[in-house]
């Protein structure tokens, strides 16, 4: 019987309710900064409100050093250290995953959606569904076109769910293209440089006639756009 599984990122899920709610200040009466956990948990419990899943689970980072790291010396160089205000908020967060006997997953050397990716991957093998919680566009890429696999991000107090289709909607390519779109234009929130000269609108133009970033590479000889020909020959 196939069952459905929620795995949420919480260091992405955190940062972006952060930042998304920083302007209202909360506090507990300590004077403790508790927005973040206001918003971390909201996100939570809206989507525990309409699904009743069988299983869940929250994955963390665990440092900077990562095997992308060891191959990309740059990678998410340019981020700036987790603000003090969010990272004690962070302890509270998972604090309270304690108490609600929400299993917390990390593993040394890999990411959160590292992790998500892979119990994802294994759970659709296995028939299964699986709802991704973050507040991160890479987990686009983990979308399968048999709709197995769901990204959720929220955005103005509401969960956006986003499947094959919805993710070609918002960037123009699909979750398989995903990988190669940022290889091409670059991802300055990760530091990836990209080819110069390829933007949003040539990315989008150059995987809708080829199916990914290889074939772009293979072909650049013939590519008719002078700019895309001499930056990737």
């Amino acid at each position: 019987m196939s069952k459905t599984l929620i795995l949420i990122d919480g260091h992405a899920l955190a940062y972006r309710q952060f930042f998304a709610l920083e302007r209202t200040s909360m506090k507990n009466s300590e004077n403790q900064p508790t927005w973040a956990v206001y918003g971390f948990f909201k996100a939570v419990f809206d989507l525990l409100s309409k699904i009743h899943p069988d299983y869940i689970a929250v994955a963390f980072d665990v440092g900077r050093r990562t095997f992308r790291t060891e191959k990309f010396e740059e990678y998410k160089a340019n981020r700036e250290a987790m603000p003090d205000t969010l990272r004690s908020q962070i302890g509270v967060i998972c604090e309270g995953l304690n108490a609600f006997d929400i299993p917390i997953i990390t593993k040394e050397g890999f990411e959160a959606d590292d992790i998500i990716g892979t119990i994802s991957k294994l759970a659709s093998e296995k028939g299964h569904n699986t709802l991704i919680l973050t507040g991160d566009q890479d987990s686009f890429q983990l979308i399968d076109i048999e709709g197995s696999v769901k990204v959720l991000i929220p955005s103005k107090g509401e969960l956006v769910e986003y499947d094959w289709n919805k993710v070609y909607e918002k960037l123009g390519v699909y979750p398989n293209q995903v990988t190669d779109y940022k290889g091409l234009r670059g991802d300055t929130s990760d530091n990836i440089p990209g080819i110069k000269g390829i933007g949003e609108k040539t990315a989008q133009k150059l995987l809708n006639r080829y199916p990914h970033l290889e074939e772009v590479l293979a072909d650049c000889e013939n590519i008719p756009e002078k700019a895309v020909k001499q930056n990737t020959v």
